[in-house]
């Protein structure tokens, strides 16, 4: 299940969620959709998982995605609304964990 933590700004939200994904995962694909704004557009083609991986993968080709080993961390979610709607997407497929964060939303 994908997970939504939201709070307050600067209370330690995403510092929380890097130090997890570094102790538990292999690899870790973070995005922060209000200071890396050209990630905004990865859910415009909908939202069937394989496409959302190649649209990250195009903007950033560096990313690993290892099924059942990598951790997909969307920071500031307040910024995409399209990201929101892409979680149910990603549990029904099931390969990559989620995590998400934001504040005022």
């Amino acid at each position: 299940m994908p997970l939504i933590i939201k709070g307050a700004r600067q209370i330690g939200k995403t510092e929380s969620i890097e130090t997890f994904a570094n102790n538990n995962y292999k690899s870790i694909v973070e995005i922060n959709f209000v200071l890396n704004k050209q990630y905004l557009d990865i859910f415009d083609n909908g939202f069937d998982i394989d496409t959302i991986i190649k649209n990250i993968t195009f903007k950033n080709p560096k990313f690993n995605f290892i099924p059942g080993k990598t951790l997909i961390f969307f920071d500031e979610i307040q910024a995409c609304i399209n990201c929101a709607t892409s979680l149910k997407s990603f549990r029904l497929d099931g390969r990559f964990d989620v995590i998400c964060s934001g504040s005022l939303m």
